[in-house]
């Protein structure tokens, strides 16, 4: 270990600040303290300039966190931040995993590896867009339990969990040397059960204080024994700098979430400037901030079924390192420089106190002191120049005539030379890649039909419905609902009633036949109807026919809380042109529920599973054809560039319709090619812009570079809807042509 000389000045009484940046580098390997004082969290007693970026390890793959760790310490950040994801570690009650893209303890050793701090937010509620807020369904079957509050079952199994997750990580804990130095309790508590707050805070100062470090919670009520953090677009513009120093005069401010946002399904992608992201983070270390995380730096994927209701594959694409894992340029640099600044001047900004100066603006006849342009200014060398003013304008400090942007922060040293402008990155070219084919000609599928046989799958009856995760459990999106029925009479328009859920589909089936369906896909939970109107005219009235239901779960919304619990499927009747499918009497029409897809039972999408069915090399069939598989080999390009993190590789789903993509026997996630319609109404929340409209929402999908093999990988698809044109179906590269991104580290 290899450890810098530190000197130290001390300002006041008994406020001392290092003459250089801690890092983890500095401290790796040797227990060491944390802790906090107003200003900013302490490293052996130093104040230290955190900034970070949130990463969430199952959304990459561990083949991947070298690179993104690299990336991330290379951009500037110091720290990385991550949710610990319980329905992904706890599938099963009482069964923990950590394997795979759950190793959680491989991602900590990355992180070491790079010289990164590590913020564990554990919740174990962590929101994040993940299906269920990150909560296994497991959950709803424990009885009387209530989520998230003062409730006995859930404090207990709450309980549990963090510690099992503690007890795991307590190597790399600080006080063992290792790069964990603050974690978080509970995720965004907008609830009113103070006593809930005020025993995860007993649970912080009791059981939890053998950790050694600080303790979070954000965005919403706080226990005494925590720090309140923030999460915002920007924390100084909404007033939350000045509310935290009147209540908690004596804790740092920690800035948790620099919203990035996500994308869902049927949107365009919406995109937040640079100028506005690069204002932001300026703004914060202006005004006094110490720890700066942006939510998130590296979205990454919903590879298998993680996604919150109606959030697209890619997570939160339009940050500083997109979800394919290449740098988003103008952003990344931008920031990268200003993160750079940050860091280099630490020792003076965390030496003193911010104090905020109002300086004059030209209003287009004098100088007039206004509330809106202000200075903040850490001698001896740095002065933030701000204007929140919603136009350009010129402000005046020490008698120079300064031109201001909109929303804009310049930083000066004190010889009053320009270190970095906010809204300029005019020489950082924002068009840095290029998509290159990987695979030599079309690629040869062979097709295979879930309605090809007879299924043997055990199931469920009941004269009603039953509510999809009381059988599935979440562990498979699919839920079959059959039942017998005969047609009063059979018109070409004839009204289906259903009751649903948001964010499920369902296609109706009858004898077989394909005839029609439904889908809501908004990022929210309840309850919905569908309408859909059939055209049985084809078929006989006062016949008996086996009418199907296929639910689809398009995720479990994120946002959970006390005395709720979702559910998927059919919540409630179905009426065939006003006919009560319900029957209390005959067992021959009870609904059976079948649980999951035959494929995937029978795991087709692997090496050992595809022999288990009879493929159909006339592939062409199965066009147009719903609940349809497809399968095909390919080789990579021997041509394309080796390093698959930098420049990934992409499946192009243009030919497909909806469904879930198979690399390997991995689940890519789930593929749409609807359309993302944009509005005229500005986007959600910290966005300025809709971009793609009327193309797909999401058009190419990310294959981490451990899936593949330079041979005979197999690739399968299953197609709900129905692909309308497989061939075109292929295989791309994303080749970074140039980037700005070495502007630090060469």
């Amino acid at each position: 270990m290899r450890l810098l000389p530190v000197t130290y000045i001390c300002v006041g009484i008994l406020t001392c600040v290092a003459t250089s940046p801690i890092t983890y580098d500095d401290v790796r390997g040797t227990p060491y303290t944390v802790g906090y004082d107003h200003r900013a969290i302490t490293i052996n007693g130093v104040r230290t300039m955190l900034i970070s970026g949130a990463i969430h390890y199952p959304r990459s793959t561990p083949a991947m966190w070298p690179y993104i760790m690299k990336m991330a310490k290379n951009q500037g950040l110091n720290t990385v931040q991550t949710y610990v994801f319980w329905n992904l570690h706890e599938q099963k009650q009482g069964i923990l995993d950590f394997t795979g893209r759950a190793n959680l303890s491989a991602f900590l050793q990355e992180a070491a590896n790079a010289g990164l701090f590590v913020n564990l937010r554990i919740g174990p509620y962590v929101s994040a867009e993940w299906t269920y807020g990150g909560l296994p369904v497991w959950l709803n079957q424990v009885p009387n339990i209530s989520f998230r509050s003062s409730n006995d079952a859930w404090k207990r199994l709450m309980r549990q969990f963090i510690l099992n997750i503690v007890d795991y990580v307590t190597p790399y804990l600080a006080k063992n040397g290792g790069p964990i130095i603050v974690a978080q309790i509970e995720n965004e508590y907008a609830g009113d059960d103070r006593a809930y707050v005020d025993w995860c805070g007993t649970l912080v100062n009791n059981e939890l204080s053998s950790t050694e470090i600080p303790w979070i919670m954000c965005n919403g009520l706080s226990a005494n024994s925590t720090i309140e953090t923030c999460n915002s677009c920007n924390c100084l513009d909404d007033g939350w700098i000045d509310q935290h120093r009147q209540m908690y005069p004596d804790k740092p401010l920690m800035f948790t979430e620099n919203e990035g946002w996500f994308q869902q399904w049927g949107q365009p992608i919406s995109i937040r400037k640079t100028s506005d992201v690069a204002y932001s983070v300026a703004e914060w270390f202006a005004g006094g901030g110490a720890y700066h995380a942006y939510y998130m730096w590296h979205g990454g994927n919903n590879y298998g079924r993680i996604a919150a209701s109606g959030v697209t594959t890619l997570y939160a694409d339009d940050v500083c390192l997109h979800a394919d894992g290449t740098p988003n340029e103008p952003k990344y640099t931008q920031l990268s420089r200003l993160q750079h600044i940050i860091a280099d001047r630490a020792e003076v900004l965390l030496s003193q106190d911010s104090i905020r100066t109002t300086i004059p603006y030209w209003n287009g006849k004098a100088w007039a002191n206004g509330t809106s342009q202000f200075v903040y200014s850490y001698p001896p060398s740095t002065h933030f120049v701000i204007s929140q003013a919603t136009s350009p304008l010129f402000v005046l400090f020490r008698n120079q005539n300064i031109s201001m942007n909109d929303h804009s922060v310049r930083i000066y040293d004190d010889n009053m030379t320009l270190l970095w402008y906010s809204a300029d990155y005019s020489d950082i070219a924002s068009n840095t890649t290029e998509l290159v084919p990987v695979v030599v000609g079309p690629l040869d599928w062979q097709t295979w039909s879930e309605s090809s046989v007879k299924s043997n799958l055990s199931v469920i009856s009941s004269p009603n419905p039953i509510g999809q995760l009381n059988i599935t459990n979440d562990e498979t999106i699919y839920l079959w609902y059959r039942r017998n029925v005969t047609l009063k009479q059979a018109s070409a328009d004839t009204i289906l009633r259903v009751q649903t859920r948001i964010a499920n589909a369902l296609l109706f089936f009858l004898n077989g036949q394909y005839l029609g369906e439904f889908d809501d896909h908004n990022h929210q939970a309840g309850s919905a109807e569908a309408f859909i109107v059939l055209d049985l005219s084809h078929f006989n009235s006062n016949q008996q026919y086996l009418f199907e239901i296929l639910s689809i779960s398009f995720g479990l919304f994120s946002g959970v809380y006390a005395n709720t619990f979702e559910q998927k499927g059919i919540d409630g009747n179905v009426w065939l042109d006003g006919q009560l499918l319900l029957d209390n009497t005959t067992e021959t029409n009870f609904w059976n529920h079948q649980k999951g897809l035959i494929g995937e039972y029978l795991q087709i999408y692997t090496e050992q599973g595809s022999s288990k069915v009879d493929w159909d090399t006339q592939w062409t069939k199965g066009i147009n054809q719903p609940i349809t598989w497809f399968q095909a080999r390919f080789d990579l390009d021997h041509l394309i560039r080796e390093d698959k993190n930098a420049n990934p590789i992409l499946l192009d789903a243009l030919g497909l319709n909806r469904g879930h993509a198979f690399i390997n026997g991995n689940d890519l996630g789930l593929y749409w090619l609807i359309q993302g319609i944009c509005e005229n109404n500005q986007p959600c929340c910290c966005q300025h812009a809709q971009t793609n409209c009327l193309k797909p929402t999401q058009r190419y999908y990310h294959i981490p570079p451990d899936w593949l093999r330079p041979k005979n990988n197999l690739i399968t698809i299953f197609d709900d809807l129905g692909a309308p044109s497989p061939g075109s179906v292929g295989l791309v590269q994303r080749v970074v042509k140039s980037s700005k991104i070495n502007d630090f580290f060469l």
